[in-house]
């Protein structure tokens, strides 16, 4: 794709100040560091994904914890690229933000699990860690961050949410899984034999290389015909084998 094209892109999905400071961004990257790349990951595994998807200018992601719609996201970047998707988080103030900033994507207010029932969602003043997790939580009573708000909320299914927002046949490209601590069980709430993402990006915080074939997550997906593409900094990566691009 073009510079100017990326451009044109830019100010069709973003408001109109907001897409004006991202065009200005990549005009300087291409003036200033030709060599440089845009991440607005946490750690980077946006590059990743970009890397497993060359010259892709469309495809559709569904992000569990989405939290920022910019900041540390993990979709930010293939959104301006031209991609959309579901997004859902449970906290209300960044769904709303995701609906004022990223205008072709589907924000959804929702607490996902494997179980329906009542939980309490927790919010800490580093929002990147809010969660259902009754076992984060439990550890986080031990580090300095500070409770802000809790609410209780009713867990949904994420297989009930695609069944309800995922438009007609779409194909699922990417799934990414990020809420403290839940991130299992979230993807067990998934039926793989309905909703196949070609990869699924997901934080695994207790994986360790060195005996990775113990790990939950590994077995349940390599059980599932996914394949163990790599591990970045907290998230594993599982490409789906049966359709391996």
């Amino acid at each position: 794709m073009s510079a100017f094209s990326q451009v044109q892109l830019l100010f069709k999905r973003l408001p109109f100040f907001l897409a004006l400071r991202m065009a200005l961004l990549y005009f300087l990257r291409k003036v200033l560091m030709r060599d440089a790349y845009l991440s607005f990951s946490q750690m980077g595994e946006d590059r990743i994904i970009a890397n497993l998807f060359p010259e892709q200018y469309t495809g559709f992601y569904v992000e569990v914890g989405s939290n920022e719609p910019i900041h540390f996201s993990n979709t930010f970047g293939l959104y301006c690229k031209g991609w959309r998707g579901i997004t859902i988080d449970a906290n209300p103030g960044l769904v709303a933000k995701h609906k004022s900033m990223r205008l072709h994507d589907t924000p959804m207010y929702a607490a996902i699990s494997n179980v329906e029932e009542e939980v309490t969602f927790v919010e800490y003043d580093m929002h990147e860690l809010n969660t259902i997790d009754q076992r984060t939580v439990e550890a986080l009573q031990k580090e300095e961050v500070r409770v802000i708000g809790e609410r209780r909320i009713k867990t949904q299914t994420l297989t009930s949410i695609l069944q309800d927002k995922l438009p007609g046949s779409q194909r699922i490209d990417v799934l990414y899984i990020d809420v403290e601590g839940h991130d299992f069980e979230v993807l067990q709430s998934l039926d793989l034999s309905l909703y196949r993402p070609w990869l699924i990006v997901i934080e695994m915080h207790n994986f360790r290389l060195e005996d990775f074939a113990t790990n939950g997550i590994y077995q349940y997906l390599t059980a599932r015909g996914y394949v163990f593409n790599g591990y970045a900094v907290w998230n594993g990566f599982f490409v789906d084998s049966a359709s391996r691009k």
